[in-house]
């Protein structure tokens, strides 16, 4: 009896062995071929956590995947490491795979590699992609753009950057050129330095993020039928220019998009990407905008308007609600205007203390901001809206008398920087030495420096990777990125006083700014209208005040002025609508052409005859002071830089400085006290900037 039980035993234990046999035969084989990120170096039991060990995990029973990463392989056969001479690259061959995804590069861009053996990366690729297509099995082979190499790698500005993008570029062509398709590896980790303890290899986050594309691209399944960010009931798009409707879906999936009469059909490209272009509107609905997919269920909005669309950004007084300014309680009462469209972007994370360990788990580009939708007639979200951006669609709206969308991101405390792409930030020394240092640099601003210590005090207690929203490029990937598909008019912006102890580091990283969001959004000569920081008790903020002035030396820009709204220890001055106006004011005259005073008197030069400085503006009809009296908080000084107080006469519109206690004037500057009492106006009442006609500020 025991040996008939034996017996069964073995039988039952042969044809579980032939099952497994027969089901590895039949499943379909994915070879990863790839150099350390592929292999899992730096992840902790990287036998389940590489990459290709979670994509096993999401793919299943019906797929066996291998990982034939090697570290430090290049493609290069002339590379120091090359995967040529790698007994994985032979046992990857003997695998026999159906499925073949390459991700190899990085290795190669290393000075040891690159520059003497670039002209033959491309056939060497080529003939990799040609072997693995000729194996038995015929299988499917797919290529990678490379993951990033961040700027702290210790070889970026020694050449690997610029070899980086030549590989990069030459791994689409050769895309193409094979006739196979491309994974972007790259765009979705590149927002995710924090996954990247060493700059090159992700830890076990980051390759459940490659494993997610790999698993996408084979089985074609990109999770159904998604909308962008900023899509829903209530957006308004802008008007006189082509509508993009885009999103994602199954690789295998058909797109048909109506919106009003217009109606456009689209394939699906492999990548789960489509996108349609309508033809540009008058302003006008609500219409209805719908959606249909062959393999989702169908996206339908009743209500979408067309017209005027601006984003609201910046800082604390950019973000400082409506129902804390000046005069609230009659602005509520009267000024909500159906025709005006809110869209708040909020931080989940913005506090004085220690953040918590959920709120350090929201300190990444995918889950920062909480958003709202778009609203309209609601006194609670107006309530809670921003005051500027709120003053600044009504009076738009007014005078256009079209539907305006308003969508604001500001983030208290945040500094130019985190608004920067990492794409503009790599490209300057300066700037790159503020993303590898952002822990008490000392060109970044003490509070700032400040804020982010006692924000993560806990960080290493709980195990966590995070960036603070305060770091360079974060505030960009969570509140940029996500909406740069869609079409705005222009953007409005309050920011500076968390870089005002370093004035020419902001000049340079506004300029910076401003062109990389130009860059992003597509469109090299959109506004950008900003407003010039108040007046407050700090010691730096009258030089600041006179460079953001130099700075409309960009093109297409203009810049409010609020110093004389300012408070001597207050940050936040509570004339939000004032300041609002005067935007709109600016977009109203510089973006729709119309005839409205938008400038206070601007200075334009100044000529130094005999003992006197005369100084000419632009903007300066009927300029005189607010209160009859003499110009207050003028100085002049000469070649010894010794300012003293003024005397001054006006016009026919230019200011006559002088002083008996100086012979030979040469420099005059106005507004320079920090709270400044500066009282230039011009017929309009719109005040004057700070200004100088120093070189050197």
């Amino acid at each position: 009896m025991k040996s008939i039980v034996k017996n069964i035993k073995f039988i039952l234990t042969f044809l579980m062995f032939l099952l497994t046999i027969s089901a590895y035969s039949q499943a379909i084989k994915v070879a990863c071929i790839g150099d350390s990120v592929t292999y899992g170096h730096g992840i902790e039991n990287k036998e389940e956590n590489s990459y290709p060990a979670q994509l096993q995990q999401l793919l299943g029973s019906n797929y066996v995947v291998k990982n034939f990463g090697h570290s430090g392989a290049t493609m290069l056969k002339n590379g120091h490491k090359s995967y040529w001479t790698q007994p994985v690259f032979e046992e990857s061959q003997n695998f026999l795979p159906n499925i073949v995804i390459i991700h190899l590069g990085l290795n190669d861009q290393g000075n040891n590699n690159w520059p003497l053996h670039k002209e033959e990366f491309v056939d060497d690729y080529l003939e990799m992609i040609e072997l693995y297509k000729n194996l038995p099995t015929k299988p499917t082979v797919i290529i990678c753009r490379m993951t990033p190499t961040f700027s702290g790698h210790h070889w970026f500005e020694e050449g690997m950057r610029e070899n980086f993008k030549e590989i990069q570029a030459k791994i689409e062509f050769i895309s193409k050129k094979a006739s196979v398709e491309l994974i972007d590896l790259h765009e979705p980790l590149y927002r995710f330095p924090e996954l990247f303890p060493d700059n090159l290899h992700p830890i076990k986050e980051g390759a459940k993020i490659i494993a997610q594309k790999v698993y996408s691209t084979i089985t074609g399944d990109y999770g159904g039928l998604k909308l962008p960010l900023l899509y829903g009931e209530n957006m308004v798009l802008q008007r006189n220019e082509p509508i993009k409707i885009n999103g994602t879906t199954n690789a295998t999936d058909k797109i048909v998009v109506k919106l009003n009469d217009n109606e456009i059909t689209t394939e699906v490209a492999t990548n789960g990407t489509w996108e349609v272009v309508l033809p540009k509107m008058d302003a006008g609905g609500p219409y209805k905008l719908s959606i249909s997919s062959k393999l989702s269920e169908d996206i339908h909005f009743n209500n979408v308007y067309i017209g005027e669309v601006w984003l609201a950004s910046g800082q604390s007084n950019m973000d400082f609600e409506v129902k804390n300014m000046n005069h609230a309680t009659t602005v509520i009462k009267d000024s909500l205007n159906p025709m005006v469209f809110l869209y708040s972007m909020d931080p989940k994370v913005l506090s004085s203390n220690a953040f918590s360990e959920e709120e350090l788990k929201s300190c990444n580009a995918a889950s920062y901001f909480k958003n709202s939708g778009w609203t309209n007639n609601d006194s609670n979200n107006f309530e809670d809206f921003s005051a500027i951006a709120y003053a600044f669609a009504y009076n738009l709206q007014k005078e256009l008398n079209i539907p305006i969308g308003i969508i604001c991101n500001a983030v208290g405390g945040a500094p130019t920087q985190s608004w920067i792409s990492r794409e503009s930030m790599e490209l300057q020394h300066e700037s790159i030495d503020l993303l590898n240092d952002s822990d008490l640099n000392p060109m970044v601003d003490s509070w700032v420096s400040e804020r982010k210590v006692l924000n993560f005090v806990n960080l290493s207690q709980y195990n966590l990777k995070a960036r603070h929203p305060y770091d360079p490029t974060f505030l960009f990937d969570a509140g940029i990125q996500p909406i740069k598909y869609y079409t705005i008019k222009g953007a409005i912006w309050y920011q500076g006083e968390s870089n005002a102890e370093q004035t020419a580091l902001h000049s340079k990283l506004f300029k910076m700014l401003v062109k990389d969001w130009r860059m992003h959004f597509k469109n090299p000569g959109m506004p950008f209208y900003y407003v010039q920081l108040s007046s407050i008790n700090r010691p730096t903020w009258g030089g600041f005040r006179d460079s953001q002035r130099r700075l409309l030396s960009i093109p297409n820009t203009g810049m409010a002025v609020s110093s004389d709204i300012g408070h001597p220890t207050d940050v936040h001055p509570k004339e939000k609508w004032i300041v609002g106006k005067r935007l709109s004011s600016i977009a109203l005259a510089k973006s729709y052409s119309k005839n409205i005073p938008f400038s206070g008197p601007l200075f334009d030069y100044a000529n130094i005859i005999n003992n006197k400085i005369e100084v000419y503006f632009k903007f300066a009809e009927g300029l005189k002071t607010n209160n009859g009296t003499e110009v207050s908080d003028l100085q002049i000084a000469g070649d010894d830089l010794v300012f003293v107080t003024a005397k001054s006469t006006i016009k026919n519109g230019i200011l006559t400085v002088w002083t008996s206690e100086i012979k030979n004037p040469r420099y005059v500057k106005y507004g320079y006290t920090p709270f400044t009492k500066g009282n230039l106006i011009n017929k309009f009442g719109l005040p004057a900037s700070t200004f100088s006609n120093l070189t050197n500020f």
